[in-house]
């Protein structure tokens, strides 16, 4: 006979690796930041959760349950069909904000139709509290710099090719980092789905592995580090990837010298106020003119003035500049001068 059970988070989320998770809250809701790999359930669609909330104001709890099964009771037939559809094995994980009414009504529907359910205690609520103890845990990371356009991002997936731990936060930002970032790339998640994703990456990692991350920002297009991983990347050993000007402006102009124009100098004007009116529109009439040597020759002032500045910041103790022919090489130096760190008993973990 199948289940309901209730769980807590580490739980859940090792059982969400075997089986799907059915987020039961509104599509706002799920939008707005949901556990990384759940499915949209929901039990009430967002206009139908607006009205019993109002409901809950205006006539108090009772009116607002009887109205919630009034909306919600309709779809039952529909919630087993589609479960019968997407998860033919009936074992699912389920969960709504709080672990309250929505994710129990939703398990004893499908329950009822035969589905082995385990509900995630304390809900969503209690996930996004296990996010933010993710973040104040000793991870032990690497971090890879450079000058734009140092081709970091290749370079690190080089370095798990080569079986080291990384995680792409450019990736996981949908952004490259720079007001040219955006180019090209999907829409960026909200801030608190970028926080999910980010815990379910350094879970998953672990704190006795060293992670190879690249030098971001804090702020990397629209969201943001967590305060705690800003601050441990920002105390870690810094590689510098140490490519000519020459070198970064021929990865740059293959990377962005395909991208439409108009989207360069929208991008351009983005950074008026760093560079100046005049080098803004000396910029725009060269990119205008298919002369991106000139066009990167005036932002590129403005950004390595900036990764300086950012560089001087850092102990120079732990600062190791990395110099070789190409990128693979660049991956070999790079084992080979965390090794002598390791040997030398310069990392957290020597």
């Amino acid at each position: 006979m199948p289940d309901i059970q209730t769980t807590d988070v580490t739980t859940f989320l090792a059982l969400g690796k075997m089986h799907p998770i059915l987020d039961a809250r509104s599509e706002g809701e799920y939008n707005q930041g949901h556990i990384t790999g759940a499915i949209s359930f929901p039990i009430l669609n967002n206009e139908e959760r607006a009205l019993v909330g109002t409901c809950y104001k205006q006539k108090g709890h009772d009116a607002a349950v009887l109205l919630g099964y009034e909306l919600a009771g309709p779809k039952f037939k529909s919630f087993i069909e589609q479960a019968f559809t997407q998860f033919p094995d009936k074992k699912v994980l389920l969960h709504c904000f709080r672990g309250g009414l929505r994710s129990k009504i939703m398990a004893w529907v499908l329950h009822t139709a035969g589905f082995d359910i385990t509900l995630l205690h304390g809900g969503y609520k209690a996930y996004r509290n296990d996010v933010a103890a993710q973040f104040l845990k000793p991870y032990q990371f690497l971090v890879l710099g450079g000058y734009t356009g140092s081709e970091k991002t290749p370079i690190l997936h080089l370095l798990a090719s080569a079986g080291e731990t990384i995680i792409d936060i450019e990736a996981m930002a949908n952004h490259r980092g720079s007001a040219y970032g955006a180019i090209g790339l999907p829409e960026q998640p909200t801030n608190e789905q970028f926080e999910n994703n980010l815990a379910m990456a350094l879970a998953a990692a672990g704190t006795e592995k060293m992670i190879w991350i690249e030098d971001e920002s804090r702020k990397t297009g629209t969201v943001v580090l967590p305060e705690q991983i800003y601050e441990a990347k920002m105390n870690a050993p810094l590689f510098i990837i140490d490519k000519t000007k020459q070198e970064r402006m021929k990865s740059i102009i293959e990377l962005y010298g395909s991208f439409d124009k108009v989207q360069l100098i929208n991008a351009t004007q983005k950074i008026e106020k760093k560079i100046g009116n005049l080098r803004m529109r000396q910029a725009i009439e060269a990119i205008s003119a298919g002369d991106y040597p000139t066009w990167l020759n005036i932002v590129l002032d403005y950004y390595d003035q900036t990764y300086s500045f950012g560089i001087a910041r850092r102990l120079k103790e732990k600062i190791i500049r990395i110099k070789a022919a190409s990128n693979e090489m660049y991956v070999q130096h790079l084992l080979e001068a965390k090794n002598t760190l390791l040997k030398q008993k310069r990392l957290p973990n020597s």
